[in-house]
């Protein structure tokens, strides 16, 4: 696997900054139709910047809405605190609360969604990698739930083709 932390870093920075310097400024984009067409730049950005670079294809429609099978993300390091997805019956909202907690690099494989802020409507940093867990052998009820990673903890690696 290839370290590609710098090539999503270049995608964070370019995208983070369109929307705070372009949409956040003026508060009447402060909206979720605006968001709506934020995420179709940011797909068009991701393209260009990361797959491109890359030399790899991903359906437009599938960026940010499934996991990329061949972005992984790894923990820096051999215990780092992870947020993973606790799902509630009877509801839409995402809780971010389960008791697995921190993840190791050798633990798991965690594939890439997309960067992912609290506040959609706020100014941005794209602090956490929003991962789906692929693999986690000793946690394996967990596979298929999404988990935020927050940036500092990680790095991006390309799959071997």
């Amino acid at each position: 696997m290839t370290d590609v932390t710098a090539v999503l870093d270049h995608y964070r920075i370019a995208a983070r900054s369109v929307w705070n310097t372009a949409f956040w400024p003026v508060h009447e984009l402060r909206n979720w139709d605006s968001d709506e067409r934020f995420d179709e730049i940011q797909r068009i950005l991701f393209d260009e910047l990361v797959l491109r670079k890359l030399d790899r294809q991903w359906p437009s429609e599938d960026i940010f809405r499934k996991p990329i099978p061949f972005l992984h993300v790894v923990p820096a390091s051999e215990s780092v605190p992870i947020m993973i997805q606790k799902p509630r019956p009877g509801t839409r909202n995402r809780y971010w609360d389960d008791p697995v907690n921190r993840v190791g690099r050798e633990e798991s494989e965690l594939h890439f969604c997309e960067y992912f802020d609290w506040n959609r409507m706020d100014y941005r940093d794209n602090l956490y990698y929003r991962t789906t867990i692929a693999a986690f052998p000793t946690q394996s009820h967990l596979v298929g739930r999404e988990a935020l990673l927050e940036r500092q903890y990680g790095a991006v690696f390309l799959a071997d083709a």
